[in-house]
């Protein structure tokens, strides 16, 4: 018996996927939740097979569930079903793990399909959107291959600029001038050919550099600060 969380804030739509769900014999519904922090203390309660989560939610969304069920190791397979295909949305799921897509416009044979896919821990997309995301796929590439030809400390600079930080704030982080956190920043905004830290810091967060922990940033640089000279 396959056992599934649903989690959407529409309960109209929770009920349609139940009724679904409840004519194959193989499928139960053991919880659903409004909300994406009601569907996590529900995973927490309940530890479900699969969790089927609506991306845009109110009091913790989507993508923040994914990443709440990263940081707290929870043995759940994870699909996300949408009204919308948003490439960059879709490429941010996967890089946090959520193995299935599934469109709200899709029928039962898709649904099904995805929910027996990720039991067997394999992904499953649907068809009519896994041709975006792989051109996400191949746009982070490139992006994350833009990423290494930044310097070690222009990474660290990035890293917290992403974080929301000041220069002023990335510097007392650094143990670095700000003088010379400004210089990294030109330099870093040069090599990106982007126009502003903005952008920056859009760029950090789309291609998951922005996502990673303070500790494996540090790891991934193989350079941890030092004072200026």
């Amino acid at each position: 018996m396959i056992q599934i969380v649903l989690a959407d804030d529409h309960k109209l739509f929770r009920d349609g996927l139940r009724k679904i769900l409840e004519l194959d014999p193989d499928v139960k519904v053991v919880g659903e939740a409004s909300n994406g922090e009601e569907a996590l203390q529900l995973l927490q309660e309940r530890s479900p097979d699969i969790i089927l989560f609506d991306i845009n939610m109110p009091r913790m969304d989507g993508i923040q569930l994914a990443r709440e069920i990263n940081s707290r190791k929870l043995k759940v397979a994870t699909i996300a079903v949408s009204a919308y295909d948003d490439e960059d949305c879709l490429a941010t799921l996967s890089a946090e793990g959520v193995m299935g897509f599934v469109l709200k416009s899709s029928g039962r044979t898709e649904l099904i399909a995805a929910i027996r896919a990720t039991y067997q821990h394999e992904s499953y997309v649907d068809p009519r959107v896994a041709g975006k995301l792989m051109t996400s796929f191949a746009k982070r590439k490139n992006e994350n291959d833009l990423l290494g030809e930044l310097s070690p400390r222009e990474k660290v600079v990035l890293y917290w600029l992403a974080q929301g930080y000041s220069n002023i704030e990335v510097a007392e982080k650094t143990v670095l001038s700000e003088k010379t956190v400004k210089n990294h920043v030109s330099h870093m905004l040069k090599k990106l050919e982007l126009r502003d830290r903005t952008q920056a810091a859009i760029l950090a967060w789309k291609v998951g550099f922005a996502q990673m922990s303070p500790e494996a940033m540090g790891c991934l640089v193989g350079e941890e600060p030092q004072p200026d000279q």
